[in-house]
């Protein structure tokens, strides 16, 4: 990919990893987030302050812009639920409208596979499903899908939505529950989980998110406007537990079988789309990840 590709949320886990990945490709980057990374070369900007959005970007052309940037996850400001949206939404609007403006040729949305809400477990959950959110989070994961399409059918813009699993690996800072039970093992203490014991969830490296991303912002073209993005159909928590065991060995790992409030039921993942169109599938097992992520860990001790 010729041009710079710029990166919202870049100093975050999904966005850094995008960066780091186009830059290993050759790519250039211009790296924007919230907080800024003077170190990992990334930009200070409040995505939902149009003026500095332009400044800071007003002398450059992009081949791509990637948003990454956005309050992550339903854990996030469970209390105040008018800045889940007014971040994640105006943010997305106001590099929509820059995306526009500038005639930057491919625009990849973050989205979440939590835009699904909760499914039949039995029956297979492809992209053309209808979205039933059940958090402000996914909400506002609805209407940027929804404003990326409309600025593409409106404005000839090429943008594309990623419905991305839970997403793990070193550098998730927010809750993540691989992190918590590999920890545990390396600590050799017992772990109680509440919840989900029987319950499919969805993980995903965050290298092959960060794959999935670039490959959709160098796609030729683009069929769908979004995608499910995920490593497997998907594994009970009490099937999670027995291999992270397995891979880290320690004290049990109790799970109960309490509902999960901030994860909803949901079928296995037709993975297909993304494979035959954007030339992706994930390259990392959940053991291997497990195995990395478990080994990051050690060292970061």
């Amino acid at each position: 990919m010729s041009g710079v590709v710029l990166v919202t949320g870049a100093a975050g886990l999904v966005g850094r990893a995008v960066a780091s990945t186009l830059r290993r490709g050759g790519t250039a980057v211009l790296g924007l987030d919230l907080a800024g990374d003077p170190q990992g070369d990334v930009i200070a900007c409040d995505l939902c302050d149009a003026r500095q959005l332009a400044a800071i970007t007003h002398s450059r052309e992009f081949a791509a812009i990637v948003h990454c940037g956005a309050v992550s996850g339903p854990a996030l400001h469970r209390d105040d639920p008018g800045h889940v949206a007014r971040t994640n939404i105006e943010s997305t609007v106001n590099l929509l409208e820059l995306a526009v403006a500038r005639g930057v040729p491919r625009f990849v949305f973050a989205s979440s596979a939590a835009v699904y809400g909760r499914t039949p477990e039995d029956v297979v959950v492809e992209e053309e499903r209808p979205l039933h959110p059940a958090s402000v989070y996914a909400a506002t994961k609805v209407a940027g899908e929804a404003l990326v399409e409309a600025f593409s059918r409106q404005y000839g813009l090429s943008g594309v939505s990623l419905r991305i699993a839970a997403v793990y690996g070193p550098g998730r800072r927010t809750p993540c529950v691989i992190r918590d039970m590999i920890l545990a093992g390396q600590e050799e203490r017992s772990v109680t989980l509440p919840h989900g014991r029987d319950r499919r969830y969805h993980y995903i490296h965050v290298e092959d998110v960060a794959e999935a991303i670039v490959a959709a912002a160098r796609a030729g073209s683009i069929r769908k406007p979004a995608y499910t993005i995920a490593s497997d159909r998907g594994i009970t928590m009490g099937a999670l537990a027995e291999l992270v065991r397995m891979i880290v060995p320690g004290p049990s790992v109790s799970v109960g079988v309490g509902d999960d409030p901030l994860s909803d039921p949901q079928g296995p993942y037709d993975l297909d789309a993304a494979a035959l169109d954007l030339g992706w599938r994930a390259r990392i097992t959940l053991p291997e990840g497990i195995r990395s992520y478990a080994a990051a860990l050690l060292q970061e001790t």
